[in-house]
């Protein structure tokens, strides 16, 4: 039997169950749902909601969202089910054991007001991948590349809903083109820098889907979030993630 670690975020408490050897949310999801800000009632949905943890965060903070979360990966689908029920969410949160690539449009009709996601962020070829499966997928886009998220993501949403999603830095070229070709327009842009002098690690995007097709626009660049200050404490932005 797999073993799990049960990890708590927030006051009042948050408990997650993470595997104790395979893959473990980051900072990342953490850091987008401090950036996603949904309307009264909004339908919301997770592409690659791992153990949930978005999808909790977003419930938490949201009382009247639904979310439905979508997770390929049987045992994290399982897990997350489990962390619903842990927190007493199961009013508002539907975990979906399903490749978004075979989901029809009838299973989640209507459509979605925001989509987010915390994707796989290494192209196939490149880099080491991981020997462990779960990590493998989480990270490389071995079952799901940024393309085929947008599609899916524009297929799923209505004409002027959101998409939101955290991304590396270095692959922002890609992820535009992703946008611009299935009919997306980008509302903001906002990197991620650990510390002032470093580069850029991630970007946060959010964009619509436009009833008029894809466009660049005019992306309003939001001032970079950094981390943590010189002395290594956390800055009072990123702190705020972690905050209810």
């Amino acid at each position: 039997m797999a073993a799990y670690t049960v990890d708590t975020l927030f006051d009042p408490p948050l408990t997650l169950l993470q595997p104790e050897t395979g893959y473990r949310f980051s900072q990342d999801p953490v850091i987008l749902a401090g950036h996603i800000l949904p309307a009264p009632e909004d339908r919301i949905m997770d592409i690659g909601c791992g153990c949930g943890i978005l999808c909790l965060i977003l419930a938490g903070r949201n009382p009247d969202v639904t979310i439905t979360g979508i997770e390929i990966q049987k045992d994290l689908a399982g897990l997350a089910q489990k962390n619903v029920v842990r927190n007493l969410m199961t009013d508002r949160v539907c975990i979906r054991h399903q490749d978004i690539r075979t989901l029809s449009v009838t299973d989640v009709s209507p459509p979605m007001d925001l989509i987010v996601s915390n994707p796989p962020y290494q192209k196939k070829s490149t880099g080491r991948v991981n020997p462990d499966r779960g990590r493998a997928v989480a990270r490389h886009e071995i079952l799901l590349d940024i393309q085929t998220l947008v599609a899916c993501a524009h297929l799923f949403l209505r004409s002027g809903g959101r998409l939101c999603l955290i991304f590396p830095a270095s692959r922002m070229a890609d992820l535009t083109a992703a946008l611009e070709h299935t009919g997306f327009w980008i509302d903001w842009i906002r990197n991620v820098h650990f510390c002032v002098n470093d580069p850029a690690q991630r970007v946060l995007v959010s964009a619509f889907k436009s009833a008029m097709g894809a466009g660049a626009g005019s992306a309003f660049r939001r001032p970079p979030l950094y981390l943590y200050r010189p002395d290594g404490a956390p800055t009072r932005a990123y702190s705020a993630c972690f905050q209810w």
